[in-house]
């Protein structure tokens, strides 16, 4: 099987919506024994080049309008394609997490690389965050999209396969 999205693949990144979006997810993490924590927005790419989505977070500072000025903004390193969004090629600017050596469930994350969370941070952090706003049933396909499945009250189970794994660079 391969993975969902691999370097060098060109993937759209929707259009900036906060209506849409909502508010960002605050992933939390420990660095250098330090209490961490940032903002990301989660969103489905399309990767041109498999005809694939892929689960997507992108650091709020490098997404929001009102962020544009950052030399990291989606915008300054993508192709706007207007009413769609940013064509990026997957380079070594993105970091990816995923189930296992296959790259099942691979999942890509665009942030400062100085962060280190690991990557079940994003997870937990994507499918509570859904439990709390649409209930168990949305919550549940969160975790079917990471291929997890199974009933989202078992959050940590279904991360283990991710713990103590850093992101890894494309």
């Amino acid at each position: 099987m391969s993975a969902p999205v691999e370097l060098g693949n060109e993937v759209i990144i929707d259009l900036f919506d906060g209506d849409a979006l909502g508010a960002p997810l605050t992933v939390k993490w420990q660095q250098n024994f330090v209490a961490r924590q940032a903002q990301y927005y989660r969103v489905e790419a399309y990767n041109t080049t498999t005809d694939k989505t892929v689960p997507f977070f992108i650091a709020a500072e490098y997404y929001k309008s009102s962020t544009a000025s950052n030399p990291n903004h989606i915008s300054k390193i993508g192709t706007l394609l207007p009413g769609e969004g940013y064509k990026v090629k997957v380079d070594d600017k993105f970091q990816f997490g995923q189930k296992n050596a296959q790259g099942e469930n691979r999942f890509v994350v665009f942030h400062d690389k100085e962060r280190k969370p690991y990557q079940h941070r994003f997870i937990e952090t994507a499918v509570l965050s859904t439990l709390a706003k649409s209930g168990e049933e949305a919550a549940n396909k969160v975790l079917g999209n990471f291929g997890l499945g199974g009933a989202a009250a078992s959050v940590a189970d279904a991360a283990k396969a991710y713990i103590g794994d850093y992101l890894r660079n494309f």
